[in-house]
């Protein structure tokens, strides 16, 4: 067995009769660590979850639909905040750091806008922007013939390889199959990201937890100007850049990544 599988344990329990797998692993303060929609935990964060089991006790749990976790029958942020307070309550954690990555970070607004006992700090990763669809073009949306058409506009703008590719500093040094790994995943994770923002009907609050931003200065999904427009919406935000990096920063360089989130970064 490897030194990582040894450190971090995959994990399952039964949420209100649903599935919620998980890895944990480590020990001290508590980090929830929340993917992106192009993956699971394990294709986030296993290239960082290691070195950060060593200070903190990691929670690195399946999004619903997402990995081996059920999905929700109604996809939703407050769903999934809902079971993150289910499975840290089951858990018996109550006080968490939670390090959202790009749609992640979305649920991790969410789930400091619903929870704020529960969080003792916030890190949002390229990401934080959770678009609110006005009623009228939901219900254009939805129609039958443009519902299609519109899910495979937003696939190709969020999924594709072309995407993809502009997304990551440095293609050649991404885990072996990693793009493939995403390309085999996209009609289930793409349908639940985009049913998630089609049930997403209010605005996300500014959160009142101590918020730090960490972002791939190469970004070229969701770039910089994007980080300071978060900054804007959430001022008192301390926003460190990571050079040499794209949209998943702790894939490409999980070294300053852990410094940043353990705040050794230089600035």
């Amino acid at each position: 067995m490897s030194e990582r599988s040894s450190i971090m344990q995959s994990q399952v329990l039964m949420l209100s009769g649903r599935k919620v797998h998980f890895w944990k692993g480590g020990s001290g303060p508590v980090l929830l660590l929340l993917h992106a929609a192009w993956g699971d935990a394990e294709m986030s964060w296993s290239r960082v979850w290691e070195e950060l089991s060593r200070s903190y006790t990691v929670i690195a749990p399946d999004l619903p639909g997402f990995g081996q976790s059920e999905k929700l029958f109604t996809p939703t942020l407050s769903g999934m905040a809902s079971m993150l307070k289910e499975l840290l309550s089951a858990l018996h954690l109550d006080r968490v750091t939670v390090v959202g990555n790009s749609f992640g970070a979305g649920v991790a607004i969410k789930f400091e806008n619903d929870h704020p006992q529960m969080i003792s700090q916030l890190v949002l990763v390229d990401g934080g922007y959770m678009p609110v669809i006005p009623g009228f073009m939901r219900k254009i949306i939805l129609l039958p013939g443009v519902n299609q058409a519109f899910r495979a506009l937003i696939r190709n703008v969020t999924f594709s390889r072309k995407t993809l590719n502009r997304s990551f500093a440095n293609l050649p040094k991404l885990p072996a199959g990693f793009l493939e790994k995403i390309e085999q995943t996209t009609m289930a994770y793409s349908r639940i990201s985009f049913d998630t923002i089609m049930n997403h009907s209010t605005p996300l609050s500014k959160p009142t937890a101590p918020t730090l931003l960490i972002w791939g200065a190469e970004d070229g999904l969701a770039t910089l100007k994007q980080a300071d427009a978060i900054q804007k919406w959430i001022p008192e935000a301390r926003l460190i850049t990571i050079d040499g990096a794209g949209h998943m920063p702790q894939v490409e360089k999980p070294e300053e990544f852990v410094a940043a989130v353990m705040g050794r970064a230089k600035t």
